[in-house]
């Protein structure tokens, strides 16, 4: 059963009046707010003009200042691609889960074709020979291999890449009409009071690469066995993309990350390159050791811990583990269960004010960390911003929510994964050496995630948008983040639902991702 989040309304979104109860999703309404989030988040963040950005999905679309000049606001080293890559892989999770061509559509017709424009043509398109940037930042990234473009080259998707149609995050809080980080930006020689972006950055990430490996991978299997000449062309240049993705990572100093070998491996049939991608045939401590652990028992006195932001190294994990094994093992299984189950809890112990809604955690561009065995702060102590609790955000909450998915898949199978929830609540009791405070592992994750799903829909019909994070505050002063519609939160959202939909209906998405 779904708890009463009276507390909810009081302390964690007070401009939202949530249901006295929740209860789990039914089949039907899982694919009607599948559909929902997917046409809002299209209609309202995608560039659908004509433009050589037709078909991105801009990160944060200010909701107030719809069809204004300013409307798009991108961090200059922040997730506008990122969110893309997402949404992207949540239209293969959603068309694999419903059925419905209307995902494939919006995945072929605009997604793809943007993403793999650059992954396969970056050369042509972006090149380092002009830098601008603020005098006293040009230095960033000089001596960062990982980061920088070097000259043309393919395989390179920038952090950010547009004609003048969004604004400058830094730039408008430093009130600079010069970039912060270095790129190219054609209006940098003109005068541009309202710090609008023209141009493209000349940074990437291994973090940006990972996501777009999971794109190019999970388009290449939906597309590969295609009778469409169109799509059978999709997915040879997806394989194309993948191994320009790996030849920019090497040249980057990053030649091994396991999401993009795999997908680089998978999509061009290269068995030498998969060995290269780790193994999950054997059981081993990495199965049960995560934030959670770290924070409550294996620490250092007086060492901070981290508590997790994303969810996005379970997902780095699944992709790569399931193009390599062409299923699910138990022993990744059981790694992203136990941390599906356990990485919430460290947001629980903080929120000592009453108990967490499902699919409820903290804001990523928050901190909390853990010290001895216990937050630095809690949330009755109001030591987060404002002096208020620290704020929950639209992304670790429902990204989680999609790996409860996969575990409940695997439990839901049965015979070798039987075992997992009970091994995960006996791991928990050691670790903590009390008893594990969700007795029902299985239920709590259907909680998490089936009843999840309602708490984001009653705070999608209160906002009226999907807001990054909820209350909290911008970089820019006096700016809530709730103003900020995210693309990322409807594209995990997506997938969450759709992972839900294939457990209600006894699918296993590995299965059909072959």
């Amino acid at each position: 059963m779904c708890l009463r989040p009276f507390l909810l309304i009081l302390l964690l979104i007070p401009a939202v009046s949530l249901a006295d109860d929740l209860s789990p999703f039914t089949a039907e309404e899982t694919r009607a707010f599948a559909r929902e989030l997917c046409d809002f988040a299209v209609q309202h963040h995608m560039k659908r003009d004509s433009s050589p950005q037709r078909g991105m999905m801009y990160e944060y679309l200010w909701w107030d200042k719809r069809g204004k000049p300013d409307q798009f606001v991108e961090g200059e080293a922040l997730d506008t691609m990122h969110d893309g890559a997402w949404f992207a892989n949540a239209m293969v999770n959603a068309h694999r889960a419903t059925g419905d061509a209307h995902y494939k559509e919006v995945l072929v017709q605009w997604l793809l074709p943007f993403y793999l424009k650059m992954l396969n043509h970056s050369a042509e398109l972006f090149s380092s020979d002009v830098v601008d940037v603020k005098a006293d930042m040009k230095d960033t990234w000089k001596n960062s291999k990982e980061w920088l473009l070097q000259g043309r080259e393919n395989g390179f998707v920038p952090y950010w890449w547009d004609d003048g149609a969004s604004v400058s995050l830094d730039m408008i809080r430093s009130k600079s009409e010069r970039p912060w980080y270095p790129c190219t930006n054609v209006l940098a020689a003109k005068p541009n009071p309202e710090f609008r972006l023209s141009g493209w950055s000349h940074g990437s990430s291994n973090h940006l690469a990972q996501d777009l490996a999971i794109l190019v991978q999970q388009a290449w299997v939906m597309l590969r066995t295609s009778k469409d000449p169109a799509e059978q062309k999709l997915a040879a240049e997806c394989a194309l993309a993948a191994k320009n993705l790996q030849e920019c990572r090497v040249r980057h100093g990053a030649g091994s990350i396991p999401d993009v070998v795999a997908a680089c491996a998978l999509t061009n049939a290269d068995a030498e390159l998969m060995k290269r991608v780790p193994s999950w045939e054997k059981e081993s401590r990495l199965c049960t050791e995560n934030h959670f652990t770290r924070a409550v028992r294996d620490f250092k006195p007086g060492q901070k811990n981290s508590t997790p932001a994303f969810a996005d190294d379970d997902m780095y994990l699944y992709y790569a583990g399931i193009a390599k094994h062409g299923t699910l093992p138990r022993p990744l299984a059981l790694k992203l269960a136990f941390d599906a189950f356990t990485n919430p809890i460290l947001w629980q112990i903080y929120r000592d004010d009453g108990p967490v809604p499902p699919g409820i955690n903290r804001f990523d561009l928050t901190t909390l960390n853990f010290i001895d065995g216990k937050p630095e702060h809690y949330a009755s102590q109001g030591k987060g911003p404002h002096g208020k609790p620290l704020p929950i955000g639209s992304r670790m909450g429902p990204q989680n929510m999609a790996v409860c998915g996969w575990a409940l898949q695997a439990m839901k199978q049965g015979g070798e994964y039987a075992t997992i929830p009970d091994q995960i609540k006996t791991a928990v009791e050691q670790i903590t050496g009390k008893p594990c405070p969700h007795s029902d592992v299985k239920a709590w994750l259907e909680r998490e995630l089936g009843c999840g799903l309602r708490t984001w829909q009653n705070i999608f019909k209160e906002h009226g948008y999907i807001p990054t994070g909820i209350g909290c505050q911008t970089a820019l002063p006096g700016v809530a983040k709730d103003v900020f519609s995210d693309s990322g939160g409807y594209a995990h959202l997506i997938t969450a639902a759709s992972m839900w939909l294939m457990y209600l209906e006894g699918k296993r998405d590995w299965e059909l991702s072959k």
